[in-house]
């Protein structure tokens, strides 16, 4: 079964914060809640959900001078530890690395973050250089080096280049509620895929006839759109109203059409283009056997003697 791997390094405040997370969580993993909830209390986290989703298995805590070093594995669809760290960001942890491979697809990713933010790789170490070897080892980095890469930020050879970095610094929390409204944005809409195919099953009709008139609709109301921001921007901006409401009148006409027309060719191209090899395929074949059926009758016909 394919999963999602964790590493977690956290970096505490002072080494009583460091020290009480992690007796937190070394009970977590050994499944003593009560013990956990009471060091919990201690730390200012009366939620032990809000440190530990049930779902995570295979679970290992380890505890460095500097750090706390967090294991564990999920499903392949389960979210970052994102809950986590935003409730430990306010009770006493001052950054942290997770790098997270995905099984299913063989890729790493790396995310850093500093005081209660996402922030870049590059950030991160300009903000916390002597955490760096711990983070990233440095024979690692040698070897690295050693195989012909360089030791640069992003570079392919690079085996910390894996680091996903944000335009500009987010706060954990609001990474938290976009990725559950993305979670619920998509699971609103293959639910509204499957009652829209039920609801066709039912009537006779081929789920998929209904799809393509979703996104046929969705591509003449793109240009519907667009063609009224054209028409209010040129009014705003220039003269002559009634000349950009004709030709925004024209645009909200043309443009849903031009969509819809492109948007169904690219749904019926391959189909459309089958088809003519197939016509071709077929003209070309009665040639030879016209031909055949021409040399047939000349074979069978008797000559004649002389």
């Amino acid at each position: 079964m394919s999963q999602n791997t964790h590493t977690l390094h956290l970096f505490f405040q002072d080494p009583i914060k460091l020290k009480t997370a992690q007796l937190v969580y070394q009970y977590l993993s050994a499944d003593n809640t009560e013990e956990a909830q009471r060091w919990a209390d201690k730390l200012g986290v009366t939620d032990l959900e809000a440190l530990w989703d049930t779902q995570w298995f295979n679970q290992q805590v380890s505890v460095a001078p500097t750090h706390l070093l967090l294991c564990f594995d999920t499903g392949t669809h389960d979210d970052l530890p994102l809950r986590a760290l935003e409730a430990l960001f306010v009770h006493g942890l001052q950054a942290a690395v997770l790098e997270v491979f995905y099984d299913q697809v063989g890729e790493t990713e790396r995310l850093h973050f500093d005081q209660g933010r996402w922030v870049s790789r590059k950030d991160f170490f300009a903000t916390h250089p002597q955490w760096r070897a711990v983070v990233e080892p440095a024979q690692e980095r040698h070897t690295a080096a050693e195989g012909g890469g360089r030791d640069d930020e992003g570079d392919e050879d690079d085996r910390y280049g894996c680091s996903r970095d944000p335009k500009k610094p987010v706060a954990v929390g609001q990474m938290r509620k976009e990725a559950a409204q993305r979670k619920k944005e998509a699971e609103e809409a293959a639910q509204a895929f499957i009652d829209m195919a039920r609801a066709m099953g039912k009537s006779g009709k081929s789920p998929v006839q209904g799809l393509i008139g979703v996104l046929l609709l969705r591509a003449a109301f793109k240009g519907l759109l667009q063609a009224m921001a054209f028409t209010v921007v040129t009014i705003l901006l220039f003269k002559g109203i009634w000349l950009w409401l004709g030709l925004g009148l024209v645009l909200a006409i043309a443009l849903p059409l031009y969509y819809v027309m492109s948007e169904y060719k690219d749904i019926h191209g391959d189909e459309d283009e089958d088809d003519d090899d197939n016509d071709a395929e077929g003209g070309g074949g009665d040639a030879p056997q016209t031909l055949l059926s021409a040399g047939d009758d000349t074979a069978s016909t008797p000559r004649r003697a002389h």
